[in-house]
This record gives structure tokens, C-alpha cells and sequence, in this order.
């Protein structure tokens, strides 16, 4: 993990035409299994559960392998108690690369390679830049179950058509469409960053902004431990940031940032009852808007998005991204049937089929994905120059949650940056 590309290009990291996070299901202690079964665990709710459910669903009709998902709102504290039990699960979906190393080298997982799961094969269904971030060691151990970019902001082609907006190519013209919102005694923006673990939605805010104000070079510096968060570069991104998020131009003050979730912030903008107008955070965002807070949204007209603007013009339009991956604890027959089957293109046509995520597979083609939301997330994916793996997924352990914790302050105090900053570099230091 540590020694990441300065950038990874398109073409190199992402096949992506063949975040997320949705928190909030309860942990629940597995029984016992017999044999031709398997556990997954992962933090997946909502459009996303349901999107793996219709995998799992398709592999146990091919198999006759029963597949038990368990949902874990806080993944590492449930994987180390299961762990310390002796009772992992057979198949752990890891939202960040990071979590792949320190379990790697607590000797945990197990690499695909002793599973039957060839490096010859895996490079047929994924660029290199993927299997890259899914290693340690030199080992494979992580199957990229999906991907997404977090580079694109929701809106209301409706409301802008209203008010005869353009969609925003600059930082500028987007603060000077939040500001006409605002005059017209419209809230413009929802952020959801508080219940739920939702912190993790400022992480983005933060990494987009970077990465369009110090560029890619220093974004993958900051995040692989080669520059500390106390750089000037760092304090100057924080500082746009709340810009927006502020007491004046999000829904019920800061405070009100810190008290809601990232479904809720969804909620605001594209419910029936929506009380604002704008709301920033990845792809998914499509799906979970459409299937649980509305499914009367029509794309193109109540809901679309718009690639997030350039700020520094010679920086143009970095996307920033994630992705999860499957890895195993455990090696059985089902567990090395289950992972060969997900990364198919077969399995990558059922779960895009959904319209709640993108595939990483090479083998999932554009035409399988039904809808325009999701086909313009994977159009803004191909035509990028530039791809950034999320920056707190790339934190060490769970440091990408305390960088989140940071932010939150930042947000609260954006007087006391420096130093907010300086706590958090004393934190991290050495963690790499």
C-alpha cells in the first residue's frame, strides 16, 4: 500500500466500463455452519446490500452454496472481536485497501494465489492498478468486488432549468450557484457527516478539493505518509472546504452536519419533502436516491449530476474514487468457488444490474448497465486523465475514520485548523 503510484491514469488503473458506504445495519453473531455454506461480512445497507444479495442469490442457484451475509456498521472492531474469538468469517468485504495490509500482515487473510486463483487470471478480468491496490507484499489477496468514482456532485436539472442555471465548470461558479440558492431563501446544500459512521463523507469533500489544489502528486504523497497533514497545502484545502460547509449555506448550520447521516443528507435534497437543493458524494449516491428514498425520481429532470469543477485550471478534472474488495479468512472448496465466481463477468453483469454500483471487471461492458445515472459515472471514469484511489481508504487501519474525526473539528473550528491538523499528524506519525 505504502508504495502507491504518484497517480494512476485510466488506462493503467481503471477498466471500469467492465463509497460507500452505506452504514446503519446491526452486527450479528453467525451460527454455526455446515458444510456448503459461507459467511460474508461486510458494512454494505440499503441499494448495496440488496445489489450483492442478487449475486449471492444467482452463485448458491449455480452452486448450491448457501451464502449468510452479517452486516458490520464498524468492520474492523467486528472483524478484530471475531478474530480474537477465533471465529472469523469465510469471506470479509474490506472497504479500504488499508484494512488489506493490517490484516495481511497479521496473517489473516489468504492470498488468492494459495487459494487456486492464478495472477494470470485476475489479470485477465482487471487492469493492473486494482490488483495492486488488492495486495500486500507482494501478494494478492483482495478481488475487486466494486468501484465508484467520488467526483461528482447531485442535483436537480428541474430546479437549475428553473432558475436558468449552467452546470458549473469552476469552484467559483459553483460558490456563485450556492449563493443565488441562498438569495432566493433556498438552503443550498445537505451534508450528512455525523450518526452512523458518516464522518467519512467530509474525507471525500476534503480529497476532492486537494486534489484539485495541491494535485496528484502531493495527494498521493499526503496519503501515503510521505507529507505530513501540517503542509500548507493541506490547512489551504480545509480551508476551501468550508466555504461551502458552513453555518450559512448547509441545511441546519454545521451542527446540523454533525447530527445527520449520509442517507439522510440524500434524504434532504431528493425526498418529496426536499429541504435543499445540491448534495456531494459518489456515484452510489444514483441508487440509493432512486431505490430507497424516492423511486418517483426521474433522471434527467428531479435528479443528475455534474463532474465535480476544477478550481486550479491547470489541474483540470482529477476523479477521485474507491472501491471494495473481497478477501478471504479462511480456505475451503466454497470459499475458492465463491471467489472465482464474483470475479466473473457474469457475476459483474448481475451486480451492475442493480444500477447501485459499478464494476471494476474488464468483462462487464457499458451496455450492462441499465441506467443513464450509472452509465455517466462510468463515461466520467473512462474519460478521465487522472484516477486517485480515496485518500482515507488509503490510510493505514482505521486512521481513515480518525482523519474523518478531524474534519469534523475542521468544520466546527475552521479557526483552529493548524493545530487540528497538527493532532492529527501526531496521531498518524509512524503508522505507515
Amino acid at each position: 500500500m505504502k508504495q502507491r503510484r504518484r497517480f494512476i491514469t485510466l488506462a493503467v488503473a481503471l477498466a471500469v466500463l467492465g463509497a460507500a458506504l452505506t452504514a446503519g445495519a446491526v452486527s450479528a453473531k453467525p451460527t454455526k455452519r455446515n458444510a456448503g455454506s459461507i459467511e460474508v461480512l461486510s458494512l454494505w445497507g440499503g441499494s448495496e446490500k440488496d445489489a450483492f444479495l442478487k449475486v449471492t442469490a444467482a452463485f448458491t442457484a449455480k452452486t448450491g452454496i448457501k451464502v449468510e451475509y452479517t452486516s458490520a456498521r464498524d468492520f474492523i472492531p467486528e472483524v478484530r472481536t471475531r478474530l480474537a474469538a477465533g471465529n472469523p468469517p469465510e469471506i470479509g468485504i474490506l472497504p479500504r485497501p488499508g484494512y488489506i495490509t493490517t490484516l495481511a500482515k497479521q496473517g489473516a487473510l489468504k492470498p488468492l494465489s494459495s487459494l487456486g486463483i492464478t495472477d494470470a487470471y485476475m489479470k485477465g478480468n482487471y487492469a493492473a492498478g486494482w490488483l495492486k491496490l488488492g495486495s500486500s507484499g507482494g501478494k494478492l489477496y483482495g478481488v475487486p468486488a466494486k468501484a465508484n468514482s467520488k467526483s461528482v456532485i447531485w442535483y436537480k436539472p428541474d430546479s437549475f432549468k428553473k432558475y436558468h442555471f449552467k452546470i458549473p465548470k469552476t469552484w467559483a461558479q459553483l460558490l456563485a450557484i450556492t449563493k443565488k440558492y441562498k438569495a432566493k431563501g433556498l438552503v443550498p446544500w445537505a451534508v450528512g457527516a455525523g450518526p452512523s459512521q458518516s464522518q467519512w463523507t467530509l474525507t471525500d469533500w476534503f480529497e476532492n478539493i486537494y486534489a484539485r489544489t495541491a494535485g496528484p502528486a502531493k495527494y498521493q504523497a499526503l496519503f501515503t505518509g510521505k507529507l505530513k497533514f501540517t503542509d500548507a497545502s493541506v490547512a489551504n484545502a480545509a480551508k476551501i472546504m468550508t466555504q461551502i460547509i458552513n453555518d450559512k449555506y448547509v441545511l441546519n448550520g454545521v451542527q446540523g452536519v454533525l447530527g445527520q447521516s449520509f442517507v439522510g443528507g440524500i434524504t434532504d435534497v431528493f425526498d418529496t419533502n426536499a429541504k435543499a437543493q445540491l448534495y456531494f458524494e459518489g456515484g452510489f449516491v444514483g441508487g440509493i436516491a432512486t431505490q430507497q428514498v424516492n423511486k418517483n425520481l426521474k433522471a434527467g429532470k428531479t435528479i443528475g449530476d455534474f463532474p465535480w469543477p476544477t478550481i486550479k485550471a491547470s489541474l483540470d478534472h482529477p476523479v477521485v474514487g474507491g472501491a471494495d474488495f473481497a478477501a478471504a479468512f479462511k480456505d475451503t472448496p466454497e470459499v475458492r468457488q465463491f471467489l472465482k465466481y464474483i470475479s466473473t463477468g457474469a457475476a459483474g453483469k448481475i451486480w451492475v444490474s442493480t444500477n447501485a454500483v459499478t464494476s471494476p471487471n474488464k468483462k462487464v461492458p457499458a451496455s450492462a448497465y441499465p441506467s443513464s445515472l450509472v452509465r455517466a459515472e462510468v463515461q466520467q471514469l473512462a474519460a478521465a486523465k487522472t484516477f486517485l484511489f480515496d485518500g482515507s481508504d488509503l490510510l493505514p487501519g482505521a486512521f481513515g475514520d480518525t482523519w474523518g474525526f478531524a474534519l469534523q473539528d475542521v468544520i466546527q473550528h475552521p479557526s483552529n485548523i493548524k493545530s487540528i491538523l497538527s493532532t492529527f499528524q501526531g496521531k498518524i506519525q509512524g503508522q505507515f
